[in-house]
């Protein structure tokens, strides 16, 4: 097993390592690497439902996964589908999330699994919410780190949502009710490395608690953009037999939507993550 660096941001290959028959030792490397790196691709890998749900089950368990349709024999895993004849070009994914924060125990990971892939384009973009913690000014992460915000499942599956209009080939379930609120802090704790992440994202989070949403725009928008700075920032290009697994305590990701006429098919899955916390001073970074 050989850990190769992405970027200097986050990110890594492991190579050398079959996810279907880890050993304790590897599991416990793996995971090393996990909390070191945050995002972990593995290249050439043979997955199928069942072994995607044991693998899932090593590292946690599932998580539970409102609004998306499973597979039958299999509810925890979720096909991720573009056919090549669809009408919209978007894809499950796109725009810039960490996942399923309107829980009030959102997932602590999630695997994907590349089973079929368009011959270009079709990336996944992740970023280091760490880093963008980090490199705050003092004044700014003092300001945030009292503070919590709102997170909603409005937009992608409230009453008014449309995502499931732009997905032709996949079974999304929208509220027809307003959704509930979660209460999450901005700055969250780790709850393994207790290294302190911006935990805000553009698709669920709200706003401030304690303040209006015209109130909350001006400095979230600030926040969100600069969390997917280049600086914060890896690619990861998919190929078929690829499973990429990253922490969804401290990282944002985004689809790309660039490879219109062309099918794509992956299997995902989450693992059950504990309510997050605010930092305490011992944990700030």
């Amino acid at each position: 097993m050989e850990v190769i660096p992405m970027t200097g941001a986050l990110g890594a290959e492991i190579t050398d390592i079959d996810l279907t028959s880890l050993t304790e030792a590897e599991l416990l490397a793996v995971d090393q690497a996990f909390h070191d790196h945050l995002v972990l691709i593995f290249r050439r890998q043979s997955l199928d439902p069942a072994s995607l749900m044991t693998l899932t089950q090593r590292f946690g368990g599932p998580g539970i996964t409102p609004y998306l349709t499973g597979l039958p024999d299999f509810p925890d895993v979720v096909p991720i589908i573009k056919e090549a004849d669809e009408k919209s070009p978007k894809s499950f994914g796109s725009g810039w999330h960490t996942d399923f924060t309107f829980q009030s125990e959102p997932p602590s990971r999630t695997l994907l699994y590349a089973q079929e892939t368009p011959p270009q384009g079709g990336d996944t973009l992740f970023a280091n919410l760490y880093l963008a913690y980090e490199q705050l000014s003092q004044g700014l992460q003092s300001f945030l780190r009292p503070l919590s915000a709102v997170h909603s499942a409005t937009r992608s599956y409230g009453p008014k949502s449309t995502l499931q209009n732009d997905l032709e080939n996949m079974r999304i379930g929208k509220d027809n009710a307003e959704p509930p609120e979660q209460i999450h802090p901005v700055i969250r704790a780790h709850e393994i490395t207790q290294r302190a992440s911006l935990w805000i994202n553009p698709t669920y989070t709200l706003r401030f608690e304690g303040m209006t949403q015209a109130e909350s725009e001006p400095l979230l928008k600030y926040l969100n953009e600069w969390a997917v700075q280049p600086t914060f920032m890896t690619r990861v290009q998919w190929q078929p037999g690829t499973l990429v697994m990253w922490d969804n305590r401290c990282t944002q990701h985004c689809a790309t939507s660039d490879y219109h006429g062309h099918r794509r098919s992956m299997l995902r899955t989450t693992v059950q993550g504990p309510v997050p916390q605010k930092t305490s001073p011992s944990s700030i970074s």
